[in-house]
């Protein structure tokens, strides 16, 4: 499917939810902004294409709104654990494709887990770990956990590994792992030649298991 005809629906105009609104818009996506606030509601009317107030806990409001139609519905509200797992439970009940839940801790995130949450976001603790990654070892540009012991990671080449074949990085002599792409510059490529010679500053975008990044990446 084009992306452009794909549909997301967001519940929950806080930072978060308004933010994820506006990068979706940005990206010429169909987007339905959701919150019981009109002023939040008015604000993101501005850029999505469409705006409703309407209370998600709600089952009548739910199946007025055919959330079923859309690809994604996230729910990203904020402080009222009650109402996001209410919501959380209407939208599985009723048939919503997928369900994506903004968890504000670990026991919220168990709840959703049970009642069959898609996907579960955990934004401060997700970008705790990235910053840690970082912090940790100055080489990874960037690190996402992807659950079920899988990650990614952006690895900046440096002059170690300097001229030498992609594969022959501690990054692409495991099997465990594999290099996606690499940028250069400001060009991603995609399905790289490992028999490329590597240059100082290039990025390589490794996807595997998650224990075997950590250890090939203690190498660097």
């Amino acid at each position: 499917m084009n992306l452009h005809n794909k549909q997301f629906a967001v519940i929950g105009l806080g930072r978060f939810g308004m933010a994820l609104c506006e990068e979706l818009a940005s990206q010429g996506v169909q987007v339905l902004a959701i919150d019981i606030v009109e002023r939040c509601v008015k604000k993101a009317a501005e850029f999505v294409s469409h705006a409703v107030v309407a209370d998600c806990s709600d089952e009548e409001a739910v199946a007025e709104l055919k959330l079923e139609d859309y690809d994604i519905v996230m729910v990203a509200i904020g402080a009222d654990l009650n109402t996001s797992i209410l919501t959380t439970l209407i939208l599985k009940e009723c048939g919503t494709k997928a369900v994506w839940v903004k968890a504000k801790n670990k026991y919220h995130a168990k709840i959703l887990r049970k009642i069959g949450a898609d996907k579960i976001i955990s934004p401060e603790r997700d970008m705790g770990i990235r910053v840690a990654r970082n912090m940790l070892n100055k080489h990874i540009f960037d690190y996402l956990s992807l659950g079920s012991g899988l990650a990614i990671t952006e690895v900046v080449v440096n002059s170690k590994h300097l001229g030498r074949p992609m594969y022959q990085h501690p990054c692409g002599l495991c099997d465990e792992m594999s290099i996606l792409a690499y940028k250069r510059g400001p060009t991603i490529y995609s399905h790289p030649d490992l028999n490329t010679l590597l240059q100082m500053g290039d990025i390589l975008i490794i996807a595997g298991q998650e224990n075997k990044i950590k250890e090939q990446l203690s190498k660097l």
